[in-house]
């Protein structure tokens, strides 16, 4: 890894998504569906905890009968240290960064550990701290516009089904390319993915991430029950590889996905854990608006009725029905999964899941 970091100062770095060609909700690939940044708003001197969830719907990671190949891994790699980027652009991290990691060497002379001073700027795995310059504020240029002073700070990510190596075709310019562990071949978008997160720090503001305090499926609560076999759950259920008792449903046995039976899936989220006031926003007819809170589906297999579905509306408030409609595939799947990502429009993010077994 720290040969690979010699050549940040020398290529820039892009943000993407993975393949564009597919549908948003369906995970056939390695995705990024989430990155929390807790809390969402730095403050000055302090750390805020990074977390990504992904997951590797590539063929990949997947043996032939549908189980996790147990030797395939996903690395995780984050590089972060760049504050207040001219005009607040992402892309002007390129020579804050250089300057930072060129202390490790022309790329190729790396040996030993990074300098002291770099390892709150590299981490790896799914969780990252990231460190607040104490100045963050009071180092930038003071705004014209009357907004709030505030910092900002970008951290980026890169996820890798195998393991990391130089850059590469598939790299889009990105310092950095994957390869598979096993015949050294370059893998592309389907099992490397990279981008970045932004967070903004404010003395005086805070926000919290949105509150999921569990899932329903077909309006009961579900995943509630800790299980370690199929004697601790329902008739209708199973024990999941999570732990918890969870449905069991017959796979879909007619050819139009539309005339597949239907399973409403929906979070559980109330207005007094989740809506606070958007201070930093311009008021709406007078008051200051509250913020905008949305969910994101997704699924490993099946199919889902609505992949978007707006919980708090900043001048309408609260709506109940954000809970979506899932099918299942029309053939075994075993255990499948369903995320719902929840996300403001002041950068907080939370996820929870609904496992369901498909017969």
């Amino acid at each position: 890894m720290l040969s690979l970091l010699g050549v940040l100062w020398m290529a820039p770095i892009v943000a993407a998504c993975g393949s564009a060609f597919e549908p948003p909700s369906r995970v056939e690939s390695l995705r990024v569906l989430g990155v929390q940044v807790d809390p969402p708003y730095g403050k000055p001197g302090q750390s805020s905890q990074l977390q990504i969830l992904y997951f590797d719907g590539s063929k990949r990671a997947w043996l032939p009968n549908g189980e996790p190949d147990p030797a395939h891994r996903v690395q995780v790699l984050w590089l972060a240290g760049c504050h207040n980027p001219p005009g607040d652009l992402y892309f002007q991290c390129f020579p804050i960064l250089a300057e930072k990691f060129s202390a490790l060497g022309p790329p190729g002379t790396i040996s030993g550990p990074p300098p002291a001073e770099l390892l709150d700027f590299i981490g790896q795995g799914d969780r990252f701290t990231l460190k607040i310059p104490a100045d963050i504020i009071s180092a930038k240029p003071p705004t014209t516009d009357g907004n709030v002073p505030y910092g900002l700070s970008y951290t980026f990510f890169a996820v890798c089904g195998g393991k990391f190596g130089p850059p590469n075709d598939a790299s889009a310019g990105f310092p950095i390319g994957c390869y598979d562990e096993a015949t050294g071949a370059a893998l592309g978008a389907d099992d490397f993915v990279f981008g970045y997160t932004p967070t903004y720090s404010y003395a005086d503001i805070v926000n919290k991430n949105p509150v999921i305090a569990g899932m329903t499926f077909e309006k009961q609560p579900s995943m509630s029950v800790a299980c370690s076999s199929a004697a601790d759950c329902k008739s209708t259920e199973r024990c999941g590889k999570a732990g918890r008792c969870i449905p069991v449903v017959p796979h879909c046995t007619s050819k139009d996905v539309l005339d597949c039976q239907t399973y409403e899936i929906k979070p559980t989220m109330e207005p007094g854990d989740n809506v606070e006031v958007d201070v930093a926003s311009p008021k709406l007819d007078g008051r200051v608006p509250e913020e905008i809170i949305w969910l994101n589906y997704y699924t490993s297999d099946g199919t889902l009725g609505h992949e978007l579905a707006l919980v708090n509306d900043a001048q309408k408030g609260w709506n109940p029905k954000h809970q979506t409609s899932w099918s299942a595939p029309n053939a075994f799947a075993g255990e499948t999964r369903v995320w719902v990502v929840a996300h403001d429009n002041r950068g907080g993010t939370s996820w929870s899941f609904q496992d369901i077994y498909v017969e």
